[in-house]
C-alpha cells in the first residue's frame, strides 16, 4: 500500500459516495487509474465492504464499549463469528494489554444493551466484560 492508496482510504472515509471522478480528483489520478486501485483494495481485504450509517432509532438511542478478557486459551479469534451474528454490535476490535477486545454496541434503549451485555458474558471463552456507556458523542 503506497501513499496514493492511504488518500483513496481517507477519501472514502470521508465520504464513500463521491464519484470515482471526484475520487480521482482528490488523490490525484486518472478515472481508470483510481478505479484500479479500489479493485485491488477490495481484491486484497483492504477494503473488505461497504456499509450505512443510519439514522432512526439507534441514532437516538444508547451505545456502549464492551472491554472484554477472554479466558486462558481463547482468542478473539474464536469468539468474532459468534459476536458477528449479534445483533447490536457494530464494531469490534482486538487490543494490546488487559483487555482482549473492544466492542461497541448499540441500541434503541438500556435494555438493549444490557442484552447485549449478557449474551457476550455468557459466550463460552469469555471471562470478563466490563461495560463503558456512551454519554456523548462526538463527530
Amino acid at each position: 500500500m503506497d501513499d496514493k492508496d492511504r488518500l483513496l482510504l481517507a477519501a472514502l472515509r470521508k465520504d464513500a459516495r463521491r464519484t470515482l471522478v471526484a475520487l480521482a480528483r482528490d488523490i490525484g489520478l486518472s478515472r481508470s487509474a483510481t478505479q484500479e486501485r479500489l479493485d485491488r483494495l477490495l481484491r486484497s481485504g483492504v477494503i473488505r465492504g461497504f456499509t450505512t450509517v443510519e439514522d432512526g432509532p439507534v441514532a437516538d438511542g444508547v451505545a456502549a464499549y464492551f472491554l472484554l478478557r477472554h479466558e486462558p486459551g481463547h482468542s478473539c479469534a474464536q469468539l468474532v463469528p459468534k459476536l458477528k451474528r449479534m445483533p447490536g454490535i457494530v464494531a469490534m476490535d482486538a487490543v494490546a494489554g488487559a483487555t482482549d477486545m473492544v466492542i461497541r454496541a448499540e441500541a434503541p434503549d438500556i435494555r438493549g444493551i444490557e442484552a447485549v451485555r449478557a449474551a457476550i458474558a455468557g459466550m463460552p471463552g469469555v471471562a470478563e466484560v466490563t461495560t463503558q456507556m456512551v454519554l456523548e458523542r462526538f463527530a
